[in-house]
């Protein structure tokens, strides 16, 4: 479900559960997984907008295997990066 993307967008060592990938891995319940109504924000630079909504039955999220949500709540952890073209993909390298 993730690996193919990840290929697609040429992310490395990503969408895939293995020893030295990236670790991000949400923990749901099946009977309980929904989204709210979409709502469209101007909260971007410029005052530009997009669309967002809640959710409900996410248990846990886990980024580079650090718990960022658990049972619904943010923790407040932070341990993503920013990924960068050239880099953490297999693309041409930006200049």
């Amino acid at each position: 479900m993730t690996s193919a993307p990840a290929s697609l967008f040429g992310l490395t060592g990503r969408g895939v559960l293995a020893e030295g990938s990236v670790a991000d891995v949400v923990v749901f319940d099946p009977d309980a997984i929904d989204s709210g109504d979409a709502e469209l924000v101007a909260d971007l630079p410029g005052g530009s907008a997009r669309l967002t909504a809640t959710s409900s039955g996410i248990r846990r999220v886990l980024v580079n295997g650090e718990p960022v949500v658990i049972d619904g709540e943010l923790t407040g952890a932070t341990p993503g990066t920013l990924l960068r073209s050239g880099v953490h993909t297999e693309t041409v390298t930006a200049r």
